[in-house]
C-alpha cells in the first residue's frame, strides 16, 4: 500500500490526509486528465515516459483513497512512531485551486512546481515550450483549428456558384426574346428574360390571342412586345387584367 519512496498517496494525488472523499476523487481525475496518453501526443519520448510513470503512481493511490477500509489501513501505516512530532504530510498543499497558499493559486504555477519536485536528476530537462504544450497544446490545438473552419466557411460562403464572390447586380437582366420566362418591370409590363434570372412567370404558350386558348393553370397577358401569351405563374401572381 506504500507510495512512491519519500511520498505518501496523498502527495501524489496533491491532497492531504484531511482531504474529503470528493476532493481526492477530484484530484484523481484531474491528474489523470492531464497524464492520460492522448494528451501526450506531442510530448517528448522521455515526457510520455514520466507521465506513465506518474499515471501508475495516480492510480495506486486512488486505488488506496478510494476504498475507506483500504485508506484506514494506510492512514495507520503513516502514523509517526510514539514520540515523533504528529501531523505527518498534512502540512502539504491540498492542490491547484485550494485557496491553501496564495502560490498555488495558478495550476499552471502548482504543477510546474510539482513537477520540478518528481522529475529524476537523469531525466532531460523539459523546456518551458515543452511543458506549455503539454498542458495547453490540445487547447491551442482546438482554437486554431475552430479558427481555421470559421476563415474557411468566411471564404466558402463568400464566393458564388461562379466561383466568384457574392454581389448584389442591380443591373436589369437582359432581354431574351426566345426564353420561356417573363419578368414584371416597375411600370407593370412584361418581358422576357432568360430563365437563369429572377422571374416572375414561365410562358406555357406565346402568339395566343386571348384566354381561351390558355390550359387549365395558365393565366392570358400580353408582354411589352403586346405578344400574347400563356403563363404559369409562380408564388400564386396574377396579371393586371390590362396586361
Amino acid at each position: 500500500m506504500a507510495g512512491p519512496p519519500g511520498r505518501t498517496h496523498y502527495e501524489v494525488l496533491g491532497v492531504t490526509p484531511t482531504s474529503s472523499a470528493a476532493q481526492i476523487r477530484a484530484a484523481h481525475r484531474q491528474l489523470a486528465q492531464l497524464l492520460h496518453p492522448d494528451r501526450q501526443s506531442g510530448a517528448s519520448p522521455a515526457e510520455r515516459q514520466l507521465a506513465e510513470r506518474r499515471m501508475r503512481e495516480v492510480n495506486a493511490a486512488w486505488t488506496t483513497l478510494s476504498d475507506p477500509d483500504r485508506r484506514s489501513a494506510y492512514d495507520r501505516s503513516l502514523r509517526p512512531p510514539t514520540g515523533a512530532a504528529p501531523g505527518g504530510g498534512a502540512s502539504r498543499p491540498a492542490g491547484p485551486g485550494s485557496g491553501s497558499s496564495p502560490e498555488f493559486d495558478d495550476p499552471d504555477e502548482y504543477w510546474a512546481r510539482r513537477r520540478a519536485a518528481e522529475v529524476d536528476p537523469d531525466e532531460p530537462p523539459m523546456g518551458a515550450a515543452s511543458f506549455f504544450l503539454l498542458r495547453r497544446g490540445p487547447i491551442v490545438a482546438a482554437l486554431l483549428l475552430a479558427v481555421v473552419l470559421f476563415v474557411g466557411t468566411a471564404l466558402a460562403g463568400g464566393r458564388g456558384a461562379d466561383g466568384g464572390t457574392d454581389s448584389v447586380d442591380t443591373r436589369p437582366p437582359p432581354l431574351a426574346a426566345d426564353s420561356d420566362c417573363v419578368t414584371r418591370q416597375a411600370d407593370g409590363s412584361l418581358r422576357t428574360v432568360g430563365c437563369e434570372y429572377e422571374h416572375t412567370a414561365v410562358i406555357g404558350l406565346n402568339g395566343v390571342s386571348s384566354a381561351q386558348a390558355c390550359r387549365e393553370g395558365e393565366v392570358f397577358a400580353r408582354l411589352n412586345t403586346n405578344e400574347g401569351v400563356c403563363l404559369r405563374t409562380l408564388d400564386g401572381w396574377v396579371p393586371d387584367s390590362g396586361s
